[in-house]
């Protein structure tokens, strides 16, 4: 049967049991990997044939944790502040986005994850403090082209203007499932935290989620501040008391995981939970070093997220140094480590082990090119090294998702990324000035 696609001459990681690393070419067929060729062997007959010689060829990243709607970064209102205080000043901005903003952002974020290699996102979105935010981001994700996982927020407490009632989140919720027709395999029943949802809110949820068959995600035991006020009001510890609420299990992705106890990391081992570790926003917010190491060594599935940040290339490597810093241990994780968290650990973390997460005949067709001829990644000897130590965002080359060319050339394929982004910065600066901070906005933008 003839290939509709055929990348060629690559260094191929596949990810799979064996950890084989060839040169040779992949076959896709649909939207699956119908073959791995090893140099030297027939390849298929394919409709297009991309030459990826001098890149390597890896499964598409997934990103397992982000909020795509940054209209204002580097506003001096939330600038150098943790968490809590963070998020209040964000929450006073962000009742002034409209619905267009959050398709707009959502987009823009989507394409500047495609250009970095990253094939896969999940986007835990909220506030829905207007009608239509629901659909603004969903059109957003689908004009990119991207593998999008929504991770549909529950904010009822504690800043009215951004909050809606439980009812009102639910009744969404079923609704994009009977009315929008996103996929059951896609859509993740997502209270924000311990901060902005109720123990009620939680329990409705796992109910709501058993249901209809949805995972849950939420953010939890970020600072200790949290867990001290978790202990304080509930008598439990944030990822103990989650336990207790039925927030455990195969079917729960739970981000951030900073500061767990002893018992906490035994229930996460026990129950197949997976943890969503953000190296670049822990060092932002001072939020401190999640236990990685120990977390994988006891075969909890930990995976990576951008949250906010730039991309999963720099996640894999400041995984990495953050951990060889906080250990004092330069051999305390390996570069293959990073880039499993990124790739199998990703798509176990959201369901979609048997499709995501290795280039395997069989699986769905999400692959990425990455360039190491270049300046910067030679010489190259160890191609996994070149690839989490030397290679840079803009090496990335070709993107395929399900299938489809999505980048070429390092760009989107079909969309007008100037005319996007001039879009982007007028909406940032109408938002500043809806909010009353136009003199944010300096004259020089």
């Amino acid at each position: 049967m003839k290939a509709d696609l055929l990348i060629a001459n690559g260094i191929v990681l596949t990810m799979d049991a064996q950890r084989r690393i060839l040169r040779g070419a992949v076959a896709i067929t649909g939207d699956r990997i119908s073959a791995i060729v090893p140099t030297g062997e027939p390849v298929p007959e394919a409709a297009r044939t991309m030459d990826a010689a001098g890149h390597a060829v890896i499964p598409g990243l997934i990103n397992v944790h982000d909020h795509l709607r940054n209209l204002a970064p580097g506003v001096s209102v939330a600038a150098g502040l943790k968490l809590d205080a963070y998020l209040r000043a964000l929450w006073k901005l962000q009742q002034h986005m409209t619905a267009e903003d959050f398709r707009l952002t959502a987009l823009l974020a989507c394409v500047k994850l495609l250009k970095t290699g990253c094939t896969t996102v999940v986007d835990h979105a909220y506030p829905y403090h207007l009608p239509g935010i629901d659909a603004a981001c969903l059109a957003g994700y689908r004009a990119s082209g991207i593998r999008w996982y929504y991770a549909r927020g529950i904010m009822t407490m504690p800043y009215k203007p951004l909050c809606e009632s439980r009812k009102t989140a639910f009744r969404h919720i079923e609704e994009l499932l009977d009315k929008d027709g996103v996929p059951r395999d896609r859509l993740m029943v997502a209270p924000v935290s311990f901060r902005q949802a109720t123990p009620a809110d939680f329990r409705e949820a796992r109910r709501l989620a058993d249901r209809r068959g949805l995972r849950l995600y939420t953010h939890i035991a970020e600072t200790r501040e949290e867990v001290a006020g978790s202990l304080k009001t509930f008598g439990y510890r944030p990822v103990d008391h989650l336990h207790h609420l039925g927030w455990t299990g195969e079917d729960v992705t739970l981000v951030h995981c900073v500061l767990l106890s002893a018992r906490e990391i035994g229930i996460l081992e026990r129950t197949g939970t997976a943890v969503v570790h953000c190296p670049s926003n822990h060092m932002k917010l001072a939020k401190g070093v999640t236990k990685v190491p120990l977390l994988l060594s006891r075969g909890i599935p930990v995976c990576l997220g951008v949250d906010g940040m730039d991309n999963l290339l720099v996640e894999m490597r400041l995984e990495l140094q953050m951990q060889s810093l906080a250990n004092l241990n330069p051999a305390i994780m390996k570069a293959e480590t990073a880039l499993e968290m990124a790739t199998l650990h990703g798509a176990r973390a959201i369901g979609a082990e048997a499709d995501l997460g290795s280039i395997e005949v069989g699986k769905k067709a999400d692959l990425v090119t990455v360039a190491l001829g270049r300046a910067h990644t030679t010489p190259m000897l160890n191609v996994v090294h070149a690839l989490i130590h030397m290679a840079h965002p803009d090496d990335v080359g070709t993107v395929v998702v399900d299938g489809r060319v999505v980048v070429e050339g390092g760009k989107v394929v079909g969309m007008d990324e100037e005319a996007l982004c001039a879009e982007v910065q007028r909406a940032a600066r109408a938002y500043l000035e809806r909010a009353g901070h136009a003199a944010l906005v300096p004259p020089y933008c």
